[in-house]
């Protein structure tokens, strides 16, 4: 009786154990990651408890970020929807001479271009952060790449008044990564440069090998980043204060970055900084 009595008492204290197991995956199924479980042994349904209370950190924590990054999302595609809505109804008014209806164009396609240059970012963004995003890696000379993507950026130099300077290796500088995804980065960082940069400012872009690492690095001279944001550069929709752009550029660069096994880091003070992209090679 004794041994009966015993075992129904332990049976029923693991039911309980279990049951609230249970109930903690159902509210964190629910959406619910507030309340841990209690930790009352150390045997396998307290080390359970344990791996689950991690489980529900790490929800906790993506849910935070995914929520963070809707609420961001939603705001900067409002800021230029909100402009587009406001130049079109000026546009209506028929009285508009001409001078300033072509103004109002102009703006008018600079926000259209801000929203298909947003929506591109937010879905490779997603893709990357899903893990859905393809990478097809093959042996790339980086110095053609560079050579070739520096180019694309002739009409938008000149607009700029700037001068982009390309500085290549003797020998090709060859590195195992996907040729798209590496221009793609060359874009961000080009165009981040000339973005954050006063008109008049020259850019370098160059392809060497150090060390078993291919190294491409695109350089400024304008006024530097400022040290509180350094640490904070790569991190998704995050502009200093007087920044343009959705923040979303530098973020996918590194991502993509490290996606390939490389790095992407950045070194600034006053009068130049330097991103590079270094890659095995």
């Amino acid at each position: 009786m004794i041994a009966v009595l015993a075992g129904w008492f332990s049976a029923r204290a693991i039911s309980q154990r279990v049951k609230r197991l249970e109930q903690a995956a159902e509210q964190v199924a629910a959406g619910d990651f507030s309340t841990p479980i209690v930790v009352d042994s150390d045997d396998e349904l307290g080390q359970l408890a344990v791996a689950f209370n991690d489980m529900q950190a790490q929800l906790a924590q993506f849910d935070r970020a995914r929520k963070q990054f809707i609420a961001t999302a939603s705001h900067e595609l409002r800021t230029p929807l909100f402009s587009l809505g406001g130049f079109v109804e000026l546009l209506e008014d028929e009285e508009l001479d001409e001078e300033t209806r072509r103004r109002f164009l102009a703006q008018v396609r600079e926000q259209v271009e801000r929203l298909g240059k947003l929506s591109v970012d937010l879905l490779d963004l997603s893709r990357l952060e899903s893990g859905s995003l393809e990478l097809r890696p093959e042996p790339v000379d980086l110095s053609e790449l560079a050579r070739s993507v520096s180019s694309e950026f002739e009409p938008v130099l000149a607009q700029h008044d700037s001068r982009l300077e390309v500085r290549l290796a003797s020998r090709p500088v060859e590195a195992l990564c996907d040729p798209v995804r590496v221009a793609q980065i060359i874009r961000i960082l080009i165009d981040n440069a000339l973005t954050h940069t006063t008109p008049g400012t020259d850019v370098i872009v160059s392809a060497t090998r150090d060390d078993g690492f291919a190294r491409l690095a695109v350089a400024d001279h304008g006024s530097g980043i400022e040290r509180a944001s350094l640490s904070r550069i790569f991190e998704p929709f995050y502009t200093s204060d007087d920044a343009q752009g959705s923040g979303l550029g530098l973020a996918i660069a590194s991502e993509l970055a490290e996606r390939m096994d490389g790095r992407l880091g950045v070194e600034s003070r006053p009068g130049r900084t330097v991103f590079a992209l270094e890659l095995q090679a």
